[in-house]
C-alpha cells in the first residue's frame, strides 16, 4: 500500500542551484559533520548509508532535474521501498521554495509502525535543511546517526 506525504514548503534564503548543488552530490551532506559523526557514514555522488541498529542503510539517487528536483530512493537493508523528493523553485535570484514528498511502500505492519510519523519525519528534515541552509547546525544531528 502506497503511503504519500506532502511536507510543507519553506523558503530558504538561497538560490535554487546553491541547494541543488548541495544535495545533487551526497558527499556534501557528510563534509560538515563532526569526525566521530563522519566514521559512521558512508557516502560517494550517488549514495549515502549509515548502520542503525544492525541494519546498513541508506538512499541514493534516483533522478536528478538540475536546480528543480532529485529523487532519492531506498539503498542497503531498508525495510520498505520509497521515493523522497526534494523540490526547489526559485522564490527570486536570492532564494527559493523547498519541500519535500515522501512515497512508501508500506504493509499493513510497516504502516502501523511508521505510517502516522511519516509527516513528522518529512517537516522535520525540512526543518533541519532549513537549520543548515542558514549555517545552524541541527540540534538533534547525533540521534539519527548511531
Amino acid at each position: 500500500m502506497t503511503e504519500e506525504v506532502l511536507g510543507k514548503t519553506i523558503v530558504i534564503n538561497k538560490p535554487a542551484y546553491s541547494l541543488y548543488s548541495a544535495f545533487s552530490d551526497l558527499r556534501n551532506l557528510v563534509a560538515n559533520l563532526p569526525q566521530e559523526q563522519k566514521d559512521k557514514i558512508t557516502a560517494d555522488a550517488d549514495t549515502i548509508s549509515t548502520t542503525v541498529q544492525g541494519l546498513n542503510i541508506g538512499v541514493k539517487v534516483h533522478e536528478r532535474t538540475p536546480f528543480s528536483k532529485i529523487d532519492f530512493e531506498q539503498f542497503g537493508q531498508a525495510p520498505f521501498s520509497f521515493l523522497f523528493t526534494m523540490f526547489m523553485e526559485p522564490a527570486n535570484d536570492n532564494s527559493t521554495y523547498f519541500h519535500i514528498e515522501l512515497r512508501a511502500e508500506l504493509n499493513t505492519i510497516m504502516k502501523m509502525m511508521v505510517g502516522g510519523k511519516m509527516q513528522g519525519f518529512v517537516d522535520k528534515i525540512t526543518d533541519q535543511i532549513a537549520q543548515a541552509a542558514a549555517e545552524q547546525m541541527p540540534d538533534d544531528l547525533a540521534n539519527y546517526v548511531s
